[in-house]
C-alpha cells in the first residue's frame, strides 16, 4: 500500500471513529478523546499536503468527511 493510500485510509478511519465517539454506542466522548482525534486527522492531512499537495490534500479529507456524514445520515433514516 502506498504512502498516499495509506494515509487516505487512516483519514477515513479518524473519521469515522469521530462519528462513532459522537454518535455511537457510547454517546459521550470526552473532550480530549474528540481534541486527541481531530489532532490526528490534522497529522494525516499535513503528511498527505506534502505528498499530493495542499489542495488535493483539502479535496480528501473533505470527501472523506462527506462520506462519513451521509453514512450517518443513511443510518439515522433506517
Amino acid at each position: 500500500m502506498s504512502e498516499i493510500a495509506r494515509l487516505k485510509q487512516q483519514i477515513e478511519t479518524e473519521c469515522e471513529a469521530m462519528k462513532l465517539a459522537m454518535t455511537g454506542f457510547r454517546m459521550a466522548a470526552s473532550h480530549d478523546v474528540i481534541n486527541h482525534q481531530y489532532d490526528q486527522l490534522g497529522e494525516h492531512y499535513e503528511r498527505l499536503g506534502k505528498l499530493i499537495g495542499e489542495r488535493q490534500a483539502v479535496e480528501v479529507l473533505i470527501a472523506t468527511l462527506d462520506m462519513t456524514i451521509d453514512q450517518k445520515n443513511g443510518a439515522d433514516k433506517h
